[in-house]
């Protein structure tokens, strides 16, 4: 009986969880405005040609989260990768008590309209205009604005309540491989001021950023760039963010236009009414549990595909020396995964471009242990795609941008279902 009661008065003496603070910013990542000349991501066929001008300005969200001493951010960036040297750099400036590599997730959108990753990236020793030239300067300036932004982040602070929710969108993606995977889902987190008010929306879904071809030569966020900016207009007062998701054979669908711009308008609009009217309807409440976690996966063997001079050589100018001779320097020996948590919104990510399969499996994993799990690609540095076994042995483009054999997928699967199960306890 004394243990029992010693037990109850130990349960009604620890405090309970002190709610959430977050704190966001957005800033300018288009280095045009200091004329520095831009690489554009995505394409080879551009033959390392800089941008022609902006159709529209892409931006750097920074969104820092805080409680009980525990602090994340997610960074979401229109830039078509993140190499690991960018997250660390930007840290690094902004110096932000309580933030370092471990609890950072820098997100990629994936936009084919915005900056090269390679051109950020110091591994990046090829000198090949075709997959991108390292420039010093523009890492430097799109690092400073990042760090700007999570210190803006960070002075903004302030109690915040949260809610997320799914919704499904039929025909509006495509496997491009024709497998049998489409990931329909549109996942958000819905950050509120203690007003009430709108804060953050946060958008996952999961498409590529091709609606845009490598003839538009102008530096522009894409489908999810417009859709942002729509989704802010349709909330006044709140700042959008967005994730892709397992995108590595998810094609957009259906967007209608007559030039590629067009399409860009059209389709990120559709996505954005839907988001909003899910938001909308999302009803803010004190948050009662907060995790993220991290973990280092050890990756196999850098190796090309075998069909990599066949599909992708002409394209990158690439032969099976260069690629054998830059890969070990070019491409890490391990990478960070990430496991976010807001009371039934969690996120699990990927250090690169997963095909949809993996994606979705991951999600599944968390089936119900957690109301809304959600994965998002391109998250702090890239090793290229990641597939399954089978997947892998079908060769085809997205093989020969993977880089370290058919184990793989496998390997990085195996940690993330692990990490995002620890998060979900």
């Amino acid at each position: 009986m004394r243990f029992l009661l010693t037990l109850v008065l130990i349960a009604f003496a620890c405090p309970a969880f002190a709610g959430l603070k977050a704190g966001v910013a957005t800033v300018s990542i288009t280095p045009l405005e200091e004329n520095l000349p831009t690489q554009l991501g995505g394409y080879g066929a551009r033959n390392g040609q800089p941008a022609t001008g902006i159709h529209d300005t892409i931006r750097a969200k920074a969104l820092i989260l805080e409680s009980e001493g525990q602090k994340a951010a997610l960074v979401t960036l229109d830039v078509c990768s993140v190499p690991l040297c960018l997250t660390e750099e930007s840290l690094k400036k902004a110096a932000v008590p309580g933030l370092g590599v471990e609890n950072a997730l820098f997100i990629a959108s994936h936009t084919h309209g915005g900056l090269e990753g390679f051109s950020m990236d110091r591994r990046n020793v090829a000198g090949n205009p075709h997959i991108g030239v390292f420039d010093e300067k523009i890492l430097e300036f799109v690092s400073g604005r990042i760090a700007t932004a999570l210190q803006q982040a960070q002075a903004n602070l302030q109690p915040v309540l949260a809610g997320s929710a799914k919704v499904e969108m039929p025909g509006m993606n495509r496997n491009r491989r024709g497998a049998p995977y489409d990931d329909k889902d549109l996942t958000l987190l819905r950050l509120d001021r203690a007003d009430g008010s709108p804060y953050v929306v946060f958008v996952n879904y999961t498409a590529h950023g091709t609606l845009i071809s490598e003839n538009e030569m102008l530096i522009s966020g894409e489908w999810a760039g417009a859709m942002q900016r729509t989704v802010e207009a349709l909330m006044p007062g709140a700042i959008c963010m967005y994730a892709n998701g397992a995108e590595g054979d998810q094609s957009p669908a259906g967007a209608q236009g007559g030039s590629a711009y067009e399409r860009v308008e059209d389709y990120g609009r559709r996505v954005a009414i839907i988001a909003a009217q899910l938001a909308g309807a999302v009803h803010g409440q004190e948050v009662k549990t907060f995790k993220v976690a991290s973990r280092w996966v050890d990756l196999p063997k850098q190796q090309g595909a075998p069909d990599f001079v066949k599909i992708a050589g002409d394209e990158y100018h690439v032969t099976q020396e260069q690629l054998d001779q830059i890969l070990p320097v070019m491409f890490p020996a391990k990478a960070p995964i990430y496991g976010l948590r807001v009371d039934g919104f969690q996120m699990m990510t990927y250090p690169g471009e997963p095909i949809a399969q993996l994606g979705m499996d991951a999600k599944a994993s968390l089936k119900g242990k957690v109301d809304f799990p959600c994965v998002a690609a391109l998250t702090s540095d890239h090793i290229g795609y990641i597939l399954t076994k089978e997947e892998y042995a079908k060769s085809g483009y997205e093989v020969t941008a993977s880089f370290y054999g058919d184990t793989l997928g496998g390997i990085v699967q195996t940690a993330v279902k692990a990490l995002g199960e620890e998060v979900a306890r």
